[in-house]
């Protein structure tokens, strides 16, 4: 189990305070964990401030059809529900795990009282909110006008981005990955092939070895 104030060290809102402060926000930090395919959090069930401290999360909407929507993925260091603090109801409304999972979370007062005692977090949670809107904005662009080809290596950069290493896992089953990024599985699969064929990446199931970075980078 990771400690309280490590796990609250592990997100971009809090990871500027000092350690005693940190150590303050262990004492009203709470942990959780769940299984692969559990649902983490939903429209009717709201925990507070989640932070995922191990393991990763699919972050949907359902249509009025029912089908999902894939919206993110949330890894270690990610959180969601800030927005329920505030009184807002968020319109994804739901996480499942995609993984066996461990999670903190902070309750709506005891936030509050934080954002209270540190304004500085206030800060830090505009500028994160803002990268996401930037991401989202990024990615509707793309999908409209983009290749599947420069899609697929934008996101692969973005997954060696966040991993720090050009050694990635495929976070999402290939049709759901798929669907994120606005193609049909057997599109996708090619792509991957294609890559592959042209020695840009090495792949061994959802293993993948990014070997020419640049040259994903310039496919247009």
């Amino acid at each position: 189990m990771v400690p309280n104030h490590v796990c609250a060290e592990l997100v971009p809102i809090f990871n500027h305070l000092d350690h005693e402060s940190l150590v303050k926000i262990s004492g009203i930090t709470r942990h959780r964990n769940f299984r692969r395919g559990e649902t983490v959090f939903s429209p009717d069930r709201q925990s507070g401030l989640i932070i995922i401290s191990r393991g990763r999360v699919k972050v949907y909407q359902l249509s009025g059809s029912g089908k999902e929507q894939l919206l993110r993925v949330l890894e270690s260091g990610d959180f969601f529900g800030a927005e329920s603090l505030f009184g807002s109801e968020n319109p994804a409304g739901f996480g499942e795990a995609l993984s066996a999972l461990e999670v903190c979370t902070i309750g709506r007062e005891d936030f509050m009282n934080l954002l209270a005692q540190y304004p500085s977090i206030s800060i830090k949670l505009l500028e994160e909110y803002n990268r996401r809107l930037v991401a989202a904005d990024r990615l509707i662009t793309s999908t409209a006008t983009e290749s599947v080809a420069s899609r697929l290596a934008g996101y692969l950069l973005d997954l060696m981005k966040v991993a720090e290493s050009n050694e990635v896992t495929l976070p999402l089953p290939m049709k759901e990955l798929a669907a994120f990024l606005g193609t049909a599985p057997e599109t996708l699969s090619r792509k991957i092939g294609k890559f592959e064929e042209e020695g840009l990446l090495e792949r061994n199931g959802k293993r993948i070895r990014i070997l020419q970075p640049d040259t994903l980078n310039d496919i247009e």
